[in-house]
This record gives structure tokens, C-alpha cells and sequence, in this order.
């Protein structure tokens, strides 16, 4: 029987110093019948270059030079490219172990899920964070989705997964924000129906300043509350066991808008206030929810006593605590 294929879609802008490291993780694969689509988004140093080099050295390897378009702009350009049964992410700046998708696949089949899912290592500047499953663990739909909506073991990442092509027939990014895992990663998991938990770590994720998720911008932040936001009001109803989950992982949200307020610039402040009235108002009437559910650590829950209040001095205070906040 011929092995399924697998398309690995990697977005890349200025990661130069990280790309080689994350392709050769790639290309070396024990798993062999990949398909591997690199997205330039219109990267302004060497990356385009490194891409048609590994291009011109691996059959498997297909380049998508395109516009900056952003990260979603990226994922969509690779999924209308793919042509595996089977798909993969990873984050240019990462890397990964070299059995990893036969790891996957593997387990994947034998469990007759459309989603597998490995631990994974988190490497942070000051240390590394090992993030296990204890054993081989299936989830049916529902368990799977408190579990992503817990937000612990299982994040709103789509590198440390193995999904079954046809998830995404129906699913598209949303272009022009960030934190687009969010918007889609409830709505894959209804659809995967089966959800395999893995005890091997095989991806290690690196948090580097320029990333994402190191972005201070309130308008990075906003996206993140944003995402949040409507998948709380798209899930509430439908979904009433988890309504307290999802209120809480708003709330949590807002902390990092509070905690990164004032170091933003003057004009990018006076531009969200409006956004934070409401912001306030909904941290206000669902702030207890968050400390239930969320760990957010000391000094997130004395930020978080202060969402409540949109005005100068409790946007000004988490600036202090912000260092501490886990």
C-alpha cells in the first residue's frame, strides 16, 4: 500500500538566522513522502534566496514567493497549494525532531483519529519548558475541545499537530490579523471528531523577541482578544458546558492588553480607547471566571482586578507587574 503524503506548510518572513535550522529538521525526516511548501511572504532579507536553494537541492520542496501579506495570507496561500492527504505546519523559527510525522502518521492510523497531536518543547530565553502528554491519550470531540479550550496541554497550535486534509476544505485564515490559530482551531476540532494525544516531544517551539507572540502592540493584542472574543460568542450557546472556559480565556486575554497599555505609543493608545471601554466591560462581568480557570499567576490576577477600570492608572500600574506575568 502506498504511503499517504503528507504537505508541510512552513510561512517565513525574516527568520534568516533560524530558516536552515528549521528546513534541515524538515528535509531530514525519516518520514519521506512529504510534500514541503514554503510560503515567502515577501520576506525583505535572505529568506527567499535560502527557500529556491533548498528548492533546487529537494524535489519535495515547493516555493511560494508572494506579497507580504501577513501570516494567515501565508497559511491560505499553502493550503491552496497542498496536495498530501495529510498536513502538517511548522513555524520557520522552529524545529523538529526527526521522526516527528512518522510519529504521527503512525499513531494517527492506528487510532483512526484525523488529528494527532505530539508534546512538545517550549525553549524561552532564560529556560526550556517540557510540555508531555503522559501516555497515549484519545480524545472524542468533546474532550478534545475542553481540552483546547482548558488551553494547558492542548494549545491553539497548529505546529504540534497532524491533521487530516480534508479539515481544512471549509476553513480559511483571517487575513490581516494575528492569533489566526484561534479563529480556526475550535472548528477543526469539530470537525476531526477524534483527537490522538501523544507522549513523545518532537517539536520544539522557540520564543524569540520579534515573534508574535513577544509582540507588545496593542493592536497585536487586540487581535488576540479579538479571536478570543468571537469564539466565545460564536461557541456560548451551542456549547453552554464551556461558556465559563471561554469567558475566562477573554478575560485572560485583556490582561495582556493592560499589561502592555503604556508601552505602546501615544497615537497607538487614543486609538483603542473605545475598543477598552468595552473590553472593560466585559473583564468586569467575567473577571471571576477567569481566575477559576485560568493560571495566570500572581501578579496576571492583580492585573486582572484592575480590567474592570479603562482610565489612566490601572493601564498604567501592570506595566510594573508585566515582567512577572506567566
Amino acid at each position: 500500500m502506498k504511503e499517504p503524503k503528507i504537505s508541510v506548510i512552513v510561512p517565513v518572513y525574516k527568520v534568516e538566522p533560524y530558516l536552515r535550522k528549521c528546513l534541515d529538521s524538515i528535509v531530514n525526516q525519516t518520514y519521506r513522502n512529504l510534500e514541503i511548501i514554503l510560503v515567502d511572504d515577501g520576506s525583505p532579507d535572505n529568506c527567499g534566496a535560502i527557500c529556491d536553494e533548498y528548492a533546487a537541492g529537494d524535489g519535495r520542496i515547493r516555493v511560494i514567493h508572494q506579497e507580504n501579506g501577513g501570516v494567515s495570507s501565508a497559511r491560505n496561500a499553502g493550503l491552496s497549494a497542498v496536495t498530501g492527504e495529510w498536513v502538517g505546519w511548522v513555524d520557520s523559527d522552529d524545529w523538529i525532531e526527526p521522526d516527528m510525522y512518522e510519529y504521527l502518521l503512525k499513531n494517527a492510523l492506528e487510532q483512526n483519529a484525523n488529528i494527532a497531536v505530539c508534546s512538545r518543547a517550549e525553549r524561552y530565553r532564560a529556560q526550556t519548558v517540557f510540555r508531555a502528554w503522559e501516555c497515549v491519550t484519545v480524545l472524542e470531540p468533546e474532550q478534545a475541545l475542553k481540552a483546547l479550550l482548558e488551553n494547558d496541554m492542548m494549545q491553539n497550535y497548529l505546529w504540534d499537530k497532524l491533521w487530516r486534509r480534508e479539515l481544512f476544505q471549509t476553513v480559511c485564515f483571517p487575513e490581516g490579523r494575528t492569533f489566526e490559530d484561534i479563529a480556526v482551531m475550535d472548528k477543526l476540532f469539530l470537525e476531526a471528531g477524534r483527537v490522538v494525544c501523544l507522549p513523545g516531544v518532537k517539536y520544539h517551539y522557540v520564543q524569540r523577541s520579534g515573534s508574535i507572540v513577544a509582540d507588545i502592540s496593542l493592536t497585536n493584542r487586540r487581535d488576540h482578544y479579538t479571536a478570543a472574543r468571537n469564539r466565545y460568542d460564536t461557541m456560548k450557546d451551542e456549547w453552554p458546558q464551556f461558556r465559563q472556559l471561554l469567558e475566562a480565556q477573554c478575560v485572560a486575554s485583556a490582561v495582556g492588553i493592560w499589561t502592555g497599555y503604556y508601552s505602546n505609543p501615544k497615537e497607538e493608545r487614543r486609538k483603542y480607547q473605545e475598543e477598552l471601554k468595552e473590553v472593560a466591560a466585559f473583564g468586569k462581568a467575567h473577571y471571576r471566571d477567569a481566575l477559576q480557570y485560568m493560571n495566570l499567576g500572581l501578579a496576571g490576577r492583580m492585573v486582572l482586578h484592575l480590567i474592570p477600570y479603562a482610565t489612566w492608572w490601572p493601564l498604567g500600574w501592570p506595566d510594573l507587574w508585566a515582567g512577572d506575568i506567566k
